[in-house]
């Protein structure tokens, strides 16, 4: 029955308590709630409530009952061992005045799981009946204290859900605007008519003064207007101190609002609020919001407005940016980069542009040899060919391809059997001939002597063709040189047919270099320029040469036309050989290097231009 009676006595003293709290809040509310505990629990000398901070996280005390308490430092000490432990904690204190035991009973103020305030009192200590009465109503009577706590964040977290809302639905219709200046007008409209002003200004800052661009009841507006000059003063004054301006202010702290209190004293007293406006980390402008002095901006709106003009700063500037002419916007590009490039930082880009320019300045003033590099292969200036002179059979043959000879030296020997037989025949006719002229001479017969005569120099004829068929069966080599094709080492005994080439000979010393030159730079050659030739076999090894020829002689290859241009080889080695290829760069003078580089797509961008326009 005593236990009924004590829920009964709570439920009625809650109630009691609830009516007298519910229309309270803040620090009211807590002076309130404490008294109301301290007055029902008897023996008690002194209660402190004590909150955590939202803004820096330190518990304060918020109510002190009756207004002092003893032993501070140790109920300091208290607090901190609750806030540590997390937990209900109960002391013994001596007071030094009055010479009595007391106790300090501390609990915790938990808001779900987070520990969001301690509440302290003292007690008579003599009575253990007083501290489980005062642990009892002080457990019932702390859920008042968290459920204000709890109402007070979820309040806050509304508003704050609110505010995005309301900021995010500003910040959507600004963004379906498609221009700057509709996007602008939207934004002060909008403003003016959440926020219940009177007139909304947006400024931006320009060649480092602050301009007004929109008024929110006005499309057209004349810029020498008295109230627009002061408007422009109040955002200048907000942007320079980068803060946010209030007008009317309970404490500046050292705010300056001179033009503030000039715009609102001109137009008969005004509650103004500038808000700056930042994109990327500058300011690029301000919003100013004027509504009648007897509706000051509260400390959430200002809020507000804060959270909503951040949002469409960046949408605005970057509408702003998007429509200025082409013009304008590579002038302030280029403004941009100069000052980047002459300011303070961007050690890079300073050190790419140096580069840049050291480049530049080698390449319009630097020279070189201007080259032309072509494919070039080696070639004998004179080649002899050994034929067969007559129809017969390959008896002995001392050299093949590749071997050197001297002048005489023996290449091929025919068989001459049939010949020598031959020569016996005719040289037996020619006496057989002799003497029958002697006797025809002899008789003095005159007709036979001429009939003879006339055998006897075709006998001679005969002979002479026999041995000089005789001699040319043994060929030689006509000079020094080397056997460039030909080898008759597999045909001993075979037949050869009159006019086959049997070898080809050709001198060491009398080369001739021939140059593929692409057609595009065929005029670029002249008879008498000098190159220097680098053949594959002998990368190490330069040869000087000068050009000779230019034959009309064209070869196609993969697309392209190349002209044949001879030149002739200065000096020579025996270690050269006819048909090495190499490299073959003819000298064309000096010229500027940026010349000698681009040649070729200049070359090809004006076929291009000439094959597309002329």
């Amino acid at each position: 029955m005593q236990i009924i009676k004590n829920k009964q006595a709570g439920q009625s003293t809650g109630s009691q308590a609830g009516q007298t709290l519910s229309g309270l809040q803040g620090e009211a509310f807590y002076l309130q709630w404490l008294t109301r505990q301290c007055e029902q629990i008897t023996g008690i000398h002194a209660g402190l409530l004590a909150i955590k901070s939202p803004e820096h996280g330190i518990f304060q005390p918020v109510a002190i009952w009756p207004g002092v308490m003893p032993e501070i430092e140790i109920v300091s000490e208290l607090i901190e061992q609750v806030i540590e432990d997390q937990a209900p904690l109960v002391t013994h204190l001596n007071d030094r005045d009055v010479g009595e035991p007391l106790l300090a009973i501390a609990h915790p103020v938990m808001v779900k799981t987070s520990l969001e305030g301690v509440a302290v009192l003292i007690l008579d200590g003599r009575r253990d009946s007083v501290l489980q009465a005062a642990m009892q109503q002080l457990q019932w009577g702390i859920s008042w204290v968290e459920l204000s706590l709890l109402r007070e964040t979820l309040d806050t977290k509304h508003d704050e859900q609110q505010r995005l809302s309301t900021a995010v639905d500003l910040l959507t219709k600004v963004l379906a605007e498609p221009h700057f200046d509709a996007a602008a007008m939207r934004l002060v409209s909008e403003l003016s008519v959440v926020m219940q002003c009177d007139l909304v200004s947006l400024g931006f800052v320009r060649n480092g003064s602050v301009t007004v661009c929109h008024l929110s009841h006005s499309a057209q507006f004349t810029k020498r207007m008295n109230l627009v000059r002061c408007i422009e003063s109040a955002m200048e004054e907000a942007v320079d101190q980068g803060r946010m301006v209030s007008l009317p202010v309970e404490s500046t702290d050292g705010l300056i609002v001179i033009a503030h209190q000039s715009l609102a004293k001109q137009h008969q007293g005004e509650s103004i609020l500038t808000v700056p406006l930042y994109h990327d980390g500058q300011c690029v402008g301000a919003i100013t919001l004027q509504r009648s002095e007897d509706k000051p901006f509260s400390n959430a709106e200002a809020i507000y407005c804060e959270s909503a003009t951040a949002l469409a700063a960046t949408a605005l500037e970057e509408k702003r940016l998007n429509d200025r002419p082409l013009w304008r916007k590579a002038l302030e590009s280029g403004k941009e980069q100069l000052s980047r490039l002459l300011g303070p930082g961007y050690l890079g880009r300073k050190l790419a542009t140096f580069v840049s320019v050291v480049c530049l300045l080698f390449l319009a003033f630097a020279t070189g040899d201007n080259r032309l590099s072509t494919e070039a292969a080696l070639t004998t200036v004179l080649q002899r060919v050994v034929v067969a002179p007559y129809d017969g059979y390959v008896r002995d043959t001392t050299v093949r391809a590749g071997d050197e000879v001297q002048e005489g030296e023996l290449l091929v020997a025919l068989d001459d059997r049939d010949l020598q037989l031959e020569k016996l025949r005719w040289r037996s006719h020619q006496n057989k001939l002799s003497r029958q002229y002697q006797e025809a001479t002899a008789e003095h017969d005159r007709a036979r002597v001429n009939i003879i005569a006339a055998q006897l120099d075709q006998a001679r004829a005969q002979l002479n063709l026999v041995e000089s068929q005789i001699e040319r069966s043994r060929q030689t080599a006509p000079f020094d040189g080397l056997v460039i094709s030909g080898d008759l080492s597999q045909r001993l005994g075979g037949p050869v047919g009159k006019g086959e080439v049997l070898f080809e000979v050709s001198p060491l010393d009398a080369y001739r270099v021939d140059l593929k030159v692409p057609e595009s730079r065929i005029a670029d050659v002249v008879l008498g320029q000098t190159g220097t030739l680098h053949l594959s076999a002998l990368p190490d090894e330069p040869y000087t040469f000068v050009v000779d020829k230019i034959t009309p002689k064209t070869l196609s290859e993969d697309g392209a036309t190349w002209f044949i241009v001879e030149a002739r080889l200065q000096d020579g080695e025996v270690q050269l050989r006819p048909g090495m290829e190499g490299i073959g760069k003819v000298y064309l003078g000096e010229d500027r290097l940026v010349n000698i580089w681009t040649r070729d797509l200049i070359a090809w961008i004006r076929l291009k231009l000439w094959m597309w326009w002329a």
